[in-house]
């Protein structure tokens, strides 16, 4: 039978392991158990096997996976892609160039990759001590924004506007820092231009002729300082003319950084001066986006996903980038005044046309944290329909009938 390794399945790559078995796969998981890198029970029930080694070293993946008769190993997570491919690699199977798998997952040296093949990158510098703080100021100017140089979900990622709020910035993030998935991130920062424009990821795959853009969501950001994702809509509201030299222009970047297999997702702006990359991962996209496509385009992305890194390169056979079914869209629930509507108000929205997920989160001492990124998010809900208008209708509707805010003791 044909087998994967999935490495942390965790967000998206949760998924993975349902698609590998619609695709009579067999997923063994991989993880560190222990920190946030925890598998629940009902995930490592769906897996073939579950065994706990050394995520972050690919030395230890390669050696646990060579006793196992496995065809693929697949990144379930941001943070193994790079341990994927060279543990991949390490067996003879198919794989990323590891040194691609790290370009996605370091924002300054694919921005410096890019930018010195011609490719439209925002002016940018790096902060690795305070002393760099006036070089990369100089550089990059104000407005700005400051991030993390290999972090995920909006993690200290802000806008500064001065000197002043970058010197903070920059102290609190080296100092206080964030451990997501057993990784410190916060010690290397990323200072770079900011960008006037909407906002888009862009989903795609790689086949045999190169990559192939599936689909482009519109995004629905918190308001600035910080950029929390707070709702995506497949497919984005753009003319054909924005649509087709976005896609060209992610497609060129995903060539150049060298991504020769899997799925994409990236993330851009469309300036005045054209689109502009603002990151790039060689990963399903994050909070519920591969859902979207799936209901929209009549397209797994996991299942594509796992047929890839098997070799196949055809691995969305007979798909029509062309085919979109329905609108989709996805708003996560923040913190506001008020309480939460009663139970009976969640049935409600359940019961309403096109509702498809909701999800509400718990937190101890029913506290929702201020969204600075994913982790002050209360939920979400998740609705379809046969056009745009109609589906931003039922998601205001749905929203509103909630009346959400920062206790969940009515849920």
């Amino acid at each position: 039978m044909t087998a994967v390794i999935v490495i942390e399945p965790a967000s998206s790559g949760a998924s993975l392991i349902a698609a590998a078995a619609r695709l009579g796969v067999a997923a063994h998981v991989f993880s560190a158990n222990r920190d946030e890198r925890v598998v629940l029970p009902a995930l490592r029930n769906a897996a073939a096997s579950f065994t706990a080694v050394d995520t972050a070293s690919p030395d230890a993946v390669a050696a646990t996976a060579r006793a196992m008769r496995v065809d693929a190993i697949v990144p379930g997570f941001e943070y193994t892609v790079g341990v994927a491919a060279q543990a991949a690699a390490r067996l003879g199977l198919p794989h990323l160039p590891p040194e691609a798998a790290a370009l996605t997952q370091d924002k300054y040296h694919s921005r410096l990759h890019l930018a010195t093949m011609g490719l439209a990158v925002p002016q940018f510098a790096q902060i690795a001590d305070p002393r760099d703080i006036l070089t990369a100021a100089s550089q990059v100017g104000f407005p700005a924004v400051l991030k993390p140089v290999d972090g995920c979900g909006s993690q200290l990622v802000t806008r500064v506007n001065s000197l002043a709020e970058l010197q903070f910035a920059v102290e609190r993030a080296m100092h206080q820092g964030v451990v997501d998935m057993g990784r410190k991130i916060g010690n290397v920062l990323l200072l770079e231009q900011y960008l006037e424009g909407p906002e888009y990821s862009i989903e795609g795959y790689i086949d045999g002729r190169g990559p192939r853009v599936v689909a482009v969501t519109e995004k629905l950001l918190s308001a600035e300082p910080y950029f929390v994702e707070m709702g995506h809509t497949v497919e984005a509201a753009l003319t054909p003319e924005h649509r087709a030299a976005l896609v060209a222009y992610i497609e060129k970047i995903t060539a150049r950084i060298g991504l020769t297999l899997g799925v994409f997702h990236a993330e851009a702006r469309i300036t005045r001066d054209g689109p502009v990359l603002i990151e790039i991962a060689a990963r399903l996209g994050g909070d519920r986006i591969y859902r979207l496509v799936e209901l929209s385009k009549s397209l797994s992305l996991p299942e594509v996903m796992i047929r890839s890194h098997l070799g196949d390169a055809n691995p969305a056979p007979g798909y029509d980038t062309e085919v979109t079914t329905c609108a989709s869209g996805v708003r996560f629930l923040a913190p506001v005044t008020g309480r939460f509507a009663s139970a009976a108000a969640v049935e409600r929205v359940r019961a309403m046309p096109g509702f498809e997920e909701i999800e509400v989160h718990s937190h101890i001492g029913g506290a929702v944290p201020h969204p600075t990124d994913f982790r002050g998010r209360a939920g979400h809900l998740l609705f379809t329909a046969a056009d745009r208008p109609t589906l931003d209708l039922r998601l205001a509707e749905a929203q509103s009938a909630l009346r959400l805010n920062r206790t969940l003791d009515d849920i």
